[in-house]
C-alpha cells in the first residue's frame, strides 16, 4: 500500500523559485518561463538567512524548541552566535603573535560545527536479547545517530545548569567547552565509549 501524496497548494502554472544567488545576480535567460509565470514561495528549509540555511543549525534549533515557539529559539541561536563571535574576537585581540592569531577561529559557525563534531560518538551500545538474556552490544554509530546524540548531549548539559543563566549563555559555555574537548557533553561521549569497551565481548551478538 502506497500512501497518496498530499495535493500541492499551487497549480501547474506555478514554477519553482531560483534559490542560487549566483543565478539571481546573473539574471534569468531570455527564454526562461519564470519571467511570465507565477513563482512558488521558497520552503522554510531554503531560508535566505545565512544562519538558518545550514542543515545542522536547523536541526539543532528544532531540537532546542519546546512548545512550538520557534521564533524564540531562533533569537536564542542568534544571540548564541553573537556570543561565540565576541568570545573568539576577544581572544584574537589579546593574542601576542601572528601565529597565535592564526590558530584562533573567529567564525562562530565553524566553532559550532567543530564542537558538535567533537561530541559525536563513534560507538553506541544497543540492547539485544539472546536466549532470554539482555546484552548491551556495542555497534558502530551511523552518521545521523552521531549528530543526534552529540546535539542531545549538548542541550541536556545546558539544561542541567542553573536556571538563572539565560539559555544562550549556557549554550555558549557548553559549546566553547566542547570546542576545547571539555565539558559535560564530552564526558558523556567518553562514558558511552567506556561502556562499549567494557561490553566488547558481546560485539559478535549484533
Amino acid at each position: 500500500f502506497q500512501q497518496t501524496a498530499r495535493m500541492s497548494q499551487y497549480n501547474k502554472n506555478y514554477m519553482d523559485p531560483v534559490l542560487e544567488k549566483a543565478k539571481l545576480v546573473e539574471g534569468l535567460e531570455e527564454n526562461d518561463l519564470r519571467k511570465h509565470r507565477p513563482i512558488k514561495a521558497p520552503n522554510t528549509d531554503c531560508s535566505i538567512s545565512p544562519l538558518f540555511y545550514d542543515a545542522e543549525i536547523q536541526k539543532f534549533t528544532n531540537m532546542i524548541m519546546q512548545g512550538g515557539n520557534k521564533e524564540r529559539v531562533r533569537e536564542i541561536m542568534r544571540r548564541l552566535f553573537e556570543n561565540l563571535k565576541h568570545t573568539q574576537v576577544a581572544k584574537y585581540n589579546r593574542a601576542n603573535s601572528d601565529e597565535e592569531r592564526q590558530g584562533i577561529e573567529c567564525n562562530p559557525i565553524a566553532v559550532f560545527h567543530q564542537a558538535v563534531d567533537n561530541c559525536k560518538p563513534l560507538l553506541l551500545s544497543k540492547r539485544t536479547v539472546k536466549g532470554g538474556i539482555a546484552y548491551r552490544v556495542p555497534v558502530c554509530a551511523k552518521p545521523i545517530e552521531q549528530r543526534f546524540n552529540a546535539m542531545k548531549w549538548i542541550i541536556e548539559s545546558c539544561r542541567d545548569r542553573t536556571r538563572r543563566i539565560p539559555m544562550e549563555d549556557k549554550l555558549t559555555m557548553e559549546i566553547m567547552d566542547a570546542y576545547k574537548y571539555q565539558g559535560k557533553a564530552i564526558r558523556k561521549k567518553q562514558e558511552t565509549h567506556k561502556i562499549c569497551e567494557s561490553n566488547r565481548a558481546y560485539a559478535h551478538l549484533r
